[in-house]
């Protein structure tokens, strides 16, 4: 809040009220702020400049219909346009957003504050005095036709609509940074573990391959879930019958929106639906979570693999970014991925939050409006960052070291179940028994008891054929048939 000792009064239905005489607030903020200090963190930026866009559409339609006076609505607009221009071009104006992220129910205390910003600046541009409101009212003007029910839901899904193009764009730069890296290491195959433990070969091309894969499909969620927000409430106002409403107001309100935002804006089918129901941004929501769990299994994967580098896995290398330890010298930690691993587990933490307030709403209201856009927005602003950092902090220096691929491959087993075909399940699990015991490599204990030759081990484990599907070679049963009825 501003540090001004002059004050001026303004009033409502609780009586009257002091207001700092340089403020863009107005005295609904100044009651929602000393009463709402609950996290320190303020409502976030796009959703008020979200809830301006409105305003500015708004004023237009109004205009339009001949509900609004002409030099009103163009100073409105005006007033609208400053605060969507951000803070860094408007610093004192955007001195006038005060309120926490989390504070009465609706949403109406950032939707009035934003009110009350806009009309005390459009009385500015009218020649008039701050708090004046007998030339620009923030109820009467600024939020003609419209209601913090109908305003702060629609507000939401804009500023999820503008925020989440950034990260469908920063998804889909880790993607082709996965695949280059499926490319550059196709040929190098590793041991393929499962349950910790070595399993069959796998190439780390393949597994590069399937990262990329399992993101692809995730940003297609994200973009599938975007249908249902796009369609808004906006027009009805308390509890979506669009009581005050002029009928020509929704149709001429989203022609305006669409003008400024390009998001392909419909009205939804039911705006009473929209006011009390959030599924549409849970199921958002649920999308993110998606897309989180798998950036969370990809650098869990990555934290496993470069573990060590001495007594550990240690069979991918990726980027120094900061000394590890401030005790231990020289030592270096996944820590790209580490911070990966926290962001997800935020976003999922938001996406429960959210799942709470969309089952929290009753009758005809959801009045968890605020707890929802704080949580979306925060979870595509943690992804869009996260997966930034990820792609050009790790996965596009990511290397592998060949040298421990190959030693871990040659002293491992996990060639044993391509032998199956051959020699049977039986007497293949009894090889790898006794090669564990006597501490000789399968391949070569094969090859001491006669059961296949050198060029037919090499064809049976050619990498290709331990990686993929691939025909078994009948002549090779047979001839390991022969030799196995003379031992």
């Amino acid at each position: 809040m501003t540090d001004s000792t002059e004050t001026r009064t303004e009033e409502d239905f609780l009586g009257k009220i002091e207001v700092p005489a340089d403020a863009y607030y107005g005295g609904f903020a100044v009651r929602a702020a000393g009463t709402f200090k609950l996290s320190g963190v303020l409502v976030h930026p796009e959703i008020t400049i979200a809830v301006a866009l409105i305003k500015k559409a708004a004023a237009a339609a109004n205009s339009e219909l001949g509900t609004l006076d002409t030099k009103l609505a163009n100073a409105i607009i005006q007033a609208a346009d400053e605060v969507i221009a951000g803070k860094e071009k408007n610093p004192k104006l955007w001195e006038g957003f005060i309120l926490d992220a989390f504070q009465a129910g609706a949403g109406t205390p950032l939707h009035m504050n934003t009110n009350e910003v806009i009309a005390n600046r459009a009385i500015e541009i009218l020649g008039g005095r701050k708090g004046d409101y007998s030339v620009v009212h923030p109820n009467n003007h600024v939020n003609m036709s419209q209601s913090s029910n109908d305003v702060t839901p629609t507000a939401i899904r804009l500023a999820a609509l503008k925020m989440v193009q950034p990260l469908i764009q920063e998804a889909e730069g880790l993607e082709k940074a996965l695949l280059r890296k499926a490319e550059e290491f196709a040929g190098d195959v590793k041991v393929g573990r499962t349950h910790l433990q070595d399993a069959v070969p796998i190439t780390y091309g393949q597994v590069f391959h399937a990262f990329a894969v399992a993101v692809r499909r995730d940003v297609s969620e994200i973009k599938k879930s975007l249908d249902e927000v796009r369609k808004i409430g906006i027009g009805g106002t308390a509890v979506g019958t669009g009581i005050t409403c002029h009928p020509g107001f929704k149709e001429r309100i989203i022609h305006y929106l669409n003008e400024e935002t390009k998001f392909g804006l419909s009205a939804a089918e039911s705006a009473i639906e929209t006011t009390h129901a959030m599924n549409p941004l849970l199921n958002m929501s649920g999308a993110l979570r998606l897309y989180a769990v798998t950036l969370n299994r990809i650098a869990n994967d990555l934290r496993i693999l470069v573990s060590g580098p001495k007594t550990a896995i240690a069979e991918v290398i990726i980027p120094e970014i900061e000394p590890g330890s401030s005790i231990m010298p020289g030592k270096v930690n996944p820590s790209v991925p580490e911070a990966v691993n926290m962001c997800c587990f935020q976003v999922l933490g938001n996406d429960h939050a959210i799942s709470l307030g969309a089952q929290s709403g009753q009758l005809e209201l959801n009045w968890m409006t605020p707890l929802i856009g704080h949580n979306l927005l925060q979870s595509l602003e943690l992804l869009t960052n996260s997966t930034n950092m990820f792609r050009e902090k790790c996965i596009k220096g990511t290397q592998l070291d060949r040298g421990n691929i190959k030693r871990n491959f040659n002293s491992s087993f996990v060639y044993a179940t391509a032998l199956n075909p051959y020699l049977g399940y039986s007497l293949v699990s009894k090889l790898v028994t006794e090669a564990y015991k006597t501490n000789v490599p399968l391949r070569e204990l094969v090859l001491q008891k006669g059961l296949m030759t050198e060029e037919e081990l090499a064809n049976v484990l050619a990498t290709g054929k331990m990686t993929g599907p691939a025909e078994v070679d009948k002549e090779i049963v047979e001839r390991v048939k022969e030799r196995m009825k003379n031992m």
